[in-house]
C-alpha cells in the first residue's frame, strides 16, 4: 500500500481542494491560491494553499498541514487511515502497490514552466491587457507558466524559441497535462510563428481552473487560451458574467477529436476569431473562424447543447476578442460575449433587414431570391422567435413592427438518414436506410439544454407535432414559412445514424451508439433507453468494481451478474447473448444487489406491474443490447408469462417488430435478468445462464464508483468481431472440456454455448482492466454452475416432456378421456397412448388451452420424433392394437415408464395391472 509520505508527494493539493468541491477565490501572494474554508461558513476566503501544492494553512484558525489533514479538515474523513483510503479512491491509486506513473514530457516541461511563471505577467498585463488578478489566478491554478527555451538555431528563424507565456493543458478526467501551448512574446524572434504545441493538441482544452467549468452556467468558446484570458478578465470586472467562464478548443482544427459531453447542461457562446477570407486553396473565400464556428454549431446541436454565436458585426472588424480588450477595454468586451446573432439560423447573416455589414466571407448557404427577402424578417431570442413586419402609416411612412411567432427557438432542421437494423445489427451493407428530420428546439422551460423531436415528411409542417414538445405558436402561417426557409438548411447537421443503444455497426464498422445519437420517431415508447448516456469514469475504475463485486457474494454470483450486463454488447458480435436467471430466497440480498447495478452499470430493472400487456413487454426490449430487469415476472397472470417467454425466445438473437397504424419499428434485441424466486423458465433453457445468491461477503462500498461503461465499449470496439470470435471458441472449447457431462443434445450444447459467451466476457473485461484471468477463480465458479445447470435440466429441457407431464397429470386426476392403457412387460410397465390423441387432447380442452398455444411443439408426428430420439417409445411396441373398453384402438405406441422415470415423469398406476401378451 502507498504510505502516507508517498501520497503527500504524488498528491497536489489544489486537486485535493477540487475534489472537495472547495470554493476558489483567488490567487494570494507569492504564487499561493487562496479558497474558501471547507469546514465553515466564511465571507472572506481564509485558506491559503503553498505554491508546490504541497501544504496548506487556514489562517482564522491556525490549522495546517498536508493532503490527509486538507481531508480531515473537510469532514471526509474521521482519522489518518480514513482519509489515506479516501484518497486512494479519489485518485486511482491502488493500495496494493506503489502506482508511481511515469510523468510525461509534458508533465516535465509543465513543472519547468510553473517554476517562473511569474515572468509571463508583464507580458500579459502590458501587451495583452489582461487583468493582474485573472494572471495571478492562473498562476496559482498552475495553468500559466513561462519558458524561455531557445534552440540552436539564430534569432529570427522559425523554431528558434524566445520568452513565451506556456499556457498547460489538463486532462479534465485524469487532471494531467496533456498540451502545453508557448505563445511568443515577440514572434519576430522565433521566424515569425506565434505559437508552438507540445502535445496533443487534437483532445486538449484550455480552462483557467477546471473547478470554474465545473461550477458555470455559461461557457465561452474560443480559439486560444489569449482569447480565454481576455474573457476571464471581463468575467472579474462585471459582476453580471457570475457563473460564466471561458474554454480554449486550442484552434479551429481537430475539433472532432474533442470530448463535448463536458458542456452538456451549459450554454455555450461560440466566440470564434473574426478571419478575413482565405485566398487560397479548396475552402478558399471562406473564414476560417467562421467554418470552426459552423462546425462546432453542429457537433453541440448533435448532443442537444445549447449554443449561440456571438454577434460579430457589433467587433468594428476587430479580429479577436482580445483585440476589443486591448482597443475598446473591457466593457465593450463583455457587450461583444453577450449580444448573439439574431438570425434564424446561425451564422447566416440577414442584411436586407437593417443593413448591418455583410458577413466578410462567403455565407454559410445560399438562398433563392424568394426566401432571403423573407429570411431578414425572422429574429430570435435564446429561446424565443419573433418576425418583423412592415407597416404603412396613416402618413404613407413604412416601419417595421416586432410581433411574436413562437414561445421557442428551433435550433436546428437537420436530415437524418437512419441506417436500417439489419446493417445495424450484422454489419452488412445497408440496403434500406430511411430519412428523417430531426427538429432540435430551446424552450424557456428546458432551460440550457436543446428537446428534440424527430418528425417524417408528413409530419413536418404539423403544428401540434411542433407544440407538442416546442411550445406555443402564436403565427401558424409565418411558423409555416419559416419552416419552408429552413428546409434549405436541412444540410446543416445533416447526418448518417443508427437507431440503436450499445455497441453497434455504422456503416460496417463497430462503434458506441447512445440515446441521445438515435432519432427514434417515439422515443419513449421505442426503447427503454433512448436517453441515456453510458456511466462514464478512468479505466483503472474497472479493476476497482469488478473486485468489489467478487466479494460481496461467493462464487462470483455478484460477478457473474456485472460480467453478464457488460458483455450483453457482444451480442452485436456473437450474434446471440442469453438472458440471466438470477434466483435467491427471501432476505438473501437480491434486490439490493439489483439496485447497486442499476448504479453500476446504468442498467433499468422493471417492475412486475409495469409489463402487464405485450406492448409494454415489447418497449422494455427494442433497439438496445444493454440489457434491462424484469422483477417477478413468475408473479403475474399465465397470459402475460406466457407472452413475455414468445418475446425472450425473439430477443436472444434479435427480431424485427412493427406495430401499429404508422409500422413503427421495434428491433427485440435487449437481454433481460430475469430475477425472483421462482422464474418459469422451461422452454427456454437453452437461452438462460444463471446465477444464485446464496452466502453474502463484504458490502458494497458506497463510494464504489461506477464501471466506465462508456470507455469499456469503446474499448469492443476496438477489438472487432473476430477476434470475439476467436476468444468465444476457445472459451467455448474450454468448457467442453470442463463439463462434466457428455453433451448429447442441441439444448444441452446451446446452454454450454451461453456460458462460453460469459466466459468470453470475462476475458476481455480482465484485459479492459488489466487483470489476470484467474482473479477470484471466476473460471472455476462459472464451470460449476455451468455444470450443476446442465444436470440439474437434464430431464426439463425438451418439449416432449413438457408435454407428458401435463398429460400424465391429467391421467391421474382422471380427466384423460383418450384411449390409454397400462401393460406389464416384464419389470416395467408400458403406457400405451396415441400421440395424435395427446396433442389433440391438449387443443381442444379449455383449460389447457394457454398452455397449448405456449408450446414450441404442435404437431404429433414431431412429438413422436422426439420422444423416439429420447427412447422413450420402445421400437417393438410402436404402432401396436390394443383393446380398451371392448373397442380395438389401433396405431398406438408403447411408452416404458422406466425411461420416463429417467425425465423426472411418474404417473399413478392402477393397482391391476394385466400382463402383456
Amino acid at each position: 500500500m502507498a504510505s502516507i509520505e508517498d501520497l503527500k508527494e504524488l498528491i497536489d493539493l489544489n486537486d485535493v481542494a477540487e475534489k472537495l468541491d472547495m470554493k476558489k477565490h483567488s490567487g494570494g501572494k507569492n504564487g499561493n491560491a487562496v479558497y474558501f474554508s471547507p469546514s465553515r461558513e466564511e465571507q472572506n476566503a481564509s485558506l491559503s494553499v503553498f505554491a508546490g501544492g504541497k501544504g496548506w494553512k487556514d489562517h482564522a484558525t491556525g490549522a495546517k498541514g498536508s493532503c490527509i489533514d486538507l481531508v480531515i479538515e473537510a469532514g471526509r474523513a474521521a482519522n489518518v487511515h480514513e482519509a489515506a483510503d479516501w484518497l486512494h479512491h479519489e485518485f486511482n491509486i491502488p493500495k496494493d502497490k506503489m502506482a508511481r506513473v511515469e510523468r510525461s514530457q509534458e508533465e516535465w516541461l509543465a513543472e519547468q514552466c510553473l517554476k517562473r511563471a511569474n515572468d509571463c505577467t508583464g507580458y500579459l498585463f502590458d501587451e495583452r491587457k489582461i487583468l493582474k488578478e485573472v494572471i495571478e489566478y492562473g498562476i496559482s491554478s498552475k495553468t500559466l507558466g513561462y519558458s524561455d527555451y531557445t534552440t540552436s538555431k539564430p534569432a529570427g528563424e522559425k523554431f528558434h524559441g524566445g520568452p513565451a507565456v506556456a499556457f498547460i493543458c489538463k486532462d479534465f478526467a485524469s487532471r494531467r497535462v496533456n498540451c502545453l501551448e508557448y505563445r511568443y512574446f515577440d514572434a519576430a524572434l522565433n521566424g515569425g510563428v506565434k505559437n508552438h504545441c507540445h502535445g496533443n493538441k487534437g483532445p486538449a482544452f484550455w480552462s483557467i481552473n477546471h473547478g470554474n467549468l465545473k461550477a458555470a452556467h455559461t461557457v465561452v468558446l474560443v480559439e486560444s487560451p489569449i482569447n480565454a484570458l481576455s474573457v476571464e478578465s471581463a468575467i472579474h470586472k462585471c459582476g453580471e458574467l457570475k457563473g460564466w467562464t471561458a474554454l480554449a478548443v486550442m484552434g479551429a482544427s481537430n475539433l472532432n477529436e474533442k470530448n463535448w459531453s463536458l458542456l452538456q447542461g451549459k450554454r455555450v457562446v461560440v466566440a470564434m476569431d473574426n478571419d478575413k477570407p482565405i485566398e487560397k486553396g479548396p475552402k478558399q473565400g471562406y473564414c476560417a473562424g467562421d467554418l470552426a464556428a459552423w462546425a462546432i454549431h453542429e457537433i453541440l446541436t448533435g448532443l442537444n447543447i445549447v449554443s449561440h454565436f456571438a454577434d460579430q458585426s457589433r467587433w468594428d472588424e476587430l479580429n479577436d476578442l482580445n483585440d476589443i480588450l486591448k482597443e475598446k477595454g473591457v466593457e465593450t468586451l463583455r457587450r461583444a460575449i453577450k449580444n448573439f446573432e439574431p438570425w434564424l439560423i446561425p451564422g447566416l447573416s440577414g442584411n436586407g433587414g437593417d443593413n448591418k455589414p455583410a458577413t466578410q466571407g462567403k455565407p454559410r448557404l445560399f438562398l433563392p431570391e424568394h426566401d432571403y427577402a423573407k429570411y431578414w424578417q425572422f429574429r430570435v431570442k435564446e429561446d424565443f422567435t419573433g418576425f418583423q413586419k412592415e407597416v404603412t402609416d396613416k402618413e404613407g411612412e413604412s416601419h417595421l413592427v416586432n410581433e411574436d411567432l413562437c414561445g421557442f427557438r428551433v435550433a436546428a432542421l437537420s436530415r437524418v438518414k437512419i441506417q436500417s437494423a439489419n446493417a445495424t445489427m450484422s454489419g452488412e451493407k445497408d440496403n434500406q436506410p430511411n430519412v428523417v428530420f430531426a427538429g432540435s428546439v430551446q424552450s424557456a422551460r428546458h432551460g440550457n439544454k436543446l428537446v428534440r423531436q424527430v418528425f417524417t415528411d408528413e409530419q413536418l409542417y404539423n403544428p401540434e407535432k411542433w407544440r407538442s414538445f416546442g411550445g406555443a405558436i402564436y403565427k401558424p402561417a409565418q411558423f409555416s414559412r419559416m419552416l419552408n426557409i429552413m428546409e434549405r438548411a436541412t444540410h446543416i447537421g445533416g447526418r448518417e445514424a443508427l437507431n440503436f443503444v450499445g455497441l453497434a455497426f455504422k456503416d460496417g464498422k463497430p462503434v458506441l451508439n447512445e440515446g441521445p445519437d438515435c432519432y427514434f420517431t417515439e422515443p419513449e415508447k421505442q426503447c427503454p433507453y433512448h436517453n441515456l448516456q453510458f456511466p462514464s469514469g478512468p479505466t483503472s475504475d474497472a479493476a476497482l468494481v469488478m473486485n468489489a463485486y467478487q466479494k460481496t457474494f461467493e462464487q462470483n454470483a455478484a460477478m457473474m451478474a456485472l460480467a453478464w450486463i457488460l458483455g450483453g454488447h457482444l451480442k452485436t458480435y456473437l450474434g446471440f447473448w442469453p438472458h440471466m436467471v438470477m434466483q435467491a430466497d427471501k432476505g438473501a440480498g437480491k434486490s439490493t444487489l439489483i439496485k447497486r447495478l442499476e448504479r453500476t452499470t446504468g442498467f433499468t430493472m422493471f417492475s412486475g406491474q409495469s409489463l402487464q400487456t405485450e406492448f409494454r413487454l415489447v418497449t422494455a426490449v427494442s433497439h438496445t443490447s444493454h440489457p434491462v430487469g424484469w422483477e417477478e415476472i413468475s408473479a403475474r397472470r399465465q397470459d402475460v408469462i406466457d407472452k413475455a417467454v414468445a418475446l425472450l425466445q425473439e430477443t436472444y438473437q434479435y427480431t424485427i417488430n412493427r406495430r401499429g397504424s404508422e409500422m413503427t419499428e421495434f428491433v427485440l434485441s435487449a437481454p433481460v435478468l430475469l430475477a425472483g424466486e421462482d422464474v418459469p423458465v422451461k422452454s427456454l433453457l437453452g437461452k438462460v445462464v444463471r446465477t444464485e445468491l446464496q452466502h453474502r461477503g463484504d458490502m458494497l462500498s458506497e463510494n464504489l464508483p461506477v464501471f466506465p461503461v462508456r470507455e469499456w465499449l469503446k474499448f469492443l470496439a476496438g477489438v472487432g468481431r473476430s477476434r470475439v470470435m476467436e476468444i468465444y471458441n476457445d472459451c467455448r472449447d474450454y468448457c467442453m472440456i470442463k463439463c462434466s457431462s457428455t453433451v448429447e443434445d442441441n439444448g444441452a450444447a446451446r446452454m454450454l454455448g451461453n456460458y462460453a459467451a460469459l466466459a468470453t466476457a470475462w476475458n476481455l473485461l480482465c484485459e479492459f482492466a488489466g487483470m489476470p484471468r484467474n482473479t477470484g477463480d471466476f473460471g472455476t465458479d462459472l464451470v460449476r454452475t455451468m455444470n450443476q445447470h446442465i444436470l440439474e435440466t437434464s430431464s426439463d429441457r425438451e418439449p416432449w416432456v413438457w408435454i407428458m407431464e401435463i398429460i400424465l397429470g391429467e391421467i391421474d386426476a382422471g380427466k384423460y378421456d383418450r384411449p390409454f392403457k397400462f401393460e406389464r412387460n416384464g419389470d416395467d410397465v408400458l403406457l400405451f397412448v396415441r400421440t395424435a390423441h395427446l396433442m389433440q387432447y391438449l387443443s381442444q380442452t379449455q383449460s389447457l388451452r394457454p398452455k397449448y398455444d405456449a408450446l414450441p411443439v404442435k404437431s404429433d408426428r414431431v412429438l413422436k420424433k422426439q420422444m423416439e430420439k429420447a427412447g422413450v417409445i420402445l421400437p417393438e411396441f410402436d404402432d401396436k392394437e390394443r383393446r380398451i373398453a371392448g373397442k380395438r384402438v389401433a396405431h398406438m405406441c408403447g411408452l416404458s415408464l422406466k425411461k420416463l422415470e429417467e425425465f423426472g415423469l411418474s404417473p399413478v398406476l392402477p393397482e391391476e395391472i394385466p400382463d402383456h401378451l
